[in-house]
């Protein structure tokens, strides 16, 4: 009976210290802004800013002086979320499905969900919309935000909820946060938590409170071209976001998280205007300094020395070996990136064998601990001329013919193996998820119809004015079933009893408008600078009817199959709500 009662007893502690080690996993958050510079901070010596909060994290951790991204959006999320070459995953752009990753990638959310932490997204996703590429489907299991690569309106926005569209509360990074936190608060395990905040990318809308005290007094190297009023919009937005950081801070110290969560700061891209930026050469799109090197902060205060400074040379790609390595996780996964976690402990080490490549529309640069070759393999020494102005091919040739063989190598071994050029169909009917999102973005179509922007994102389809015009999508049903829709629409005074049609296959319903609504356009009263994304409109929802999706590949067709006057309607959205 004693030995029964010991054998219990050695079970129950077994159990319950298996319980306890779980929870002293480290709780993990990683905040990503779109569009901050690496110069858009007080701590990087920008006088026109204040983010405290920001900083502390450097202050408080480790910053990592010399940190990589890739040239835009699509790319570095990938690349963070996978650890390697975002050419890899398939993504090839950033809207009407290049910007999805291939499903045989087993993403940094997922990992950490099979650990037993809870995975929230909240903010930007831009990784692929419909299941099973949607964030839900990818490790996520709370997710609130917005799949596209830019967002219309950010005050009071239509946002998403894990697969449902519902309105946002007040300035959306505020919102952001504030799912976050009850994200944070609510979560009796560990977590990763994932805050993407989509500022300050454009459109230019913050509130009167950060924009209006503002000013711009240090300007850069390309201070000619700088729109000062989107500068101190951009600044305000960061002004924002540090506000936002230290709501975050507060409340894990408020719930006594703080000590055992690892904090991650980073851009995800140069800035998307000629503003300061030390002396680095251009900005968002370019494969040089401006367009790729970005803040990068890791706090852990149980665990990670304070004030640390790493000067070797880190790509985004690391951050998922990484924190597997700090959470002393093991894996059989394979990465392009390197674990940075001995440069924080030890930070005078170097790996001058270390390059990061940037690449994109078909340029490619190549960097290591001192030098850049840039798409023009025209060699620059970093460490004597950050801004890229006196090559110097011929005094260092050694390393010339070096970087340039290494670029050679990237060619041969990764990007030509890689053919993503192909237009994927867009997936419905997958049978864990109950919505599909058909959005305008992803749709293509004929004749006079036209898309409110050339920038496809947050875009609408107008100017129904032929009853031959129709507008589609190229679709891989996973598998059968009946999917009731649900369409968002706007629609002229005159133009009621407008029929439209749906086909998939041999099956048609149809949908005759009763109502109109046209409203105006929105956006435009809170922008600070004139937009190069569409304005949105508040579009309404019907419900269409129920489609059959046989499984396979056709086209879905949404035509006008009777006009009744000018116009028909613009469109922005299809749900598909899967019975």
């Amino acid at each position: 009976m004693k030995i029964k009662i010991i054998l219990c007893y050695i079970l129950l502690l077994t159990v319950f210290s298996g319980k306890y080690s779980q929870f002293q996993k480290p709780n993990i958050i990683i905040f990503l802004t779109d569009d901050q510079g690496w110069g858009d901070l007080s701590i990087r010596g920008n006088t026109n800013i204040s983010t405290t909060n920001i900083d502390n994290l450097a202050k408080n951790g480790v910053s990592f002086n010399r940190f990589y991204v890739s040239p835009v959006c699509s790319p570095t999320r990938a690349e963070l979320l996978t650890g390697k070459y975002f050419v890899r995953s398939g993504v090839n752009g950033v809207t009407r499905g290049s910007e999805r990753m291939n499903l045989d990638h087993k993403l940094i959310s997922s990992y950490f969900k099979e650990k037993s932490y809870e995975t929230g997204l909240f903010g930007k996703w831009h990784n692929g919309s419909q299941p099973p590429y949607h964030p839900n489907n990818r490790g996520f299991k709370e997710f609130y935000g917005f799949t596209s690569g830019h967002w219309g309106n950010y005050f009071d926005p239509i946002i998403e909820k894990n697969g449902k569209l519902t309105r946002g509360e007040g300035y959306i990074t505020d919102d952001i946060t504030n799912k976050s936190i009850s994200f944070i608060e609510n979560s009796n395990s560990p977590f990763f938590a994932l805050i993407s905040y989509n500022t300050p990318h454009s459109p230019m809308q913050v509130p009167d409170s950060f924009f209006e005290k503002k000013e711009v007094k240090l300007q850069g190297r390309y201070a000619k071209n700088e729109n000062i009023i989107k500068t101190k919009a951009a600044l305000a937005m960061v002004e924002n976001i540090d506000y936002n950081v230290g709501r975050v801070i507060s409340s894990l110290k408020k719930g006594k998280k703080y000590e055992n969560t690892i904090v991650i700061f980073l851009s995800d891209n140069g800035p998307n205007g000629n503003r300061w930026n030390s002396d680095m050469k251009e900005r968002k799109g370019s494969t040089n300094e401006g367009g790729v090197r970005v803040p990068f902060f890791i706090q852990w205060p149980k665990k990670i020395p304070k004030g640390i400074v790493v000067e070797q040379i880190t790509s985004v790609m690391d951050v998922y070996p990484s924190l597997i390595d700090l959470t002393g996780f093991d894996h059989e996964l394979n990465f392009d990136g390197n674990s940075f976690k001995k440069y924080i402990y030890n930070p005078n080490l170097k790996d001058d064998e270390r390059k990061i490549f940037s690449f994109w529309n078909r340029r490619l640069s190549v960097r290591n601990n001192n030098f850049i070759l840039d798409h023009k393999d025209s060699l620059y020494d970093l460490n004597e001329d950050l801004s890229q102005t006196k090559a110097v091919n011929n005094k260092h040739y050694s390393t010339y013919k070096e970087l340039k063989k290494s670029k050679e190598v990237l060619v041969s071994t990764v990007l030509s193996k890689y053919d993503n050029t192909i237009n994927r169909d867009f997936t419905v009917n997958y049978e864990k998820s109950k919505f599909t999102h058909l959005p305008a973005r992803d749709a293509s179509f004929n004749g006079d119809l036209k898309r409110s922007s050339i920038h496809a994102n947050c875009s609408f389809i107008e100017n129904w004015t032929n009853d031959e015009d129709y507008i589609f999508w190229n679709i891989n049903s996973l598998s059968s079933g009946v999917n009731k829709v649900h369409l968002y629409y706007t629609l002229p005074e005159n133009s009621e009893d407008t029929e439209l049609s749906l086909e998939f296959m041999d099956r048609i319903i149809y949908k005759k408008i009763l109502k109109s609504h046209d409203p105006s356009l929105e956006g435009m009263d809170n922008d600070r600078i004139e937009r190069i994304e569409s304005y949105t409109k508040n579009f309404k929802k019907i419900t269409f009817g129920d489609l059959y999706f046989n499984e396979g590949n056709s086209v879905l067709k949404l035509k006008t199959s009777q006009f009744v006057g000018n116009k028909s309607i613009d469109f922005r959205l299809l749900v598909l709500e899967r019975q």
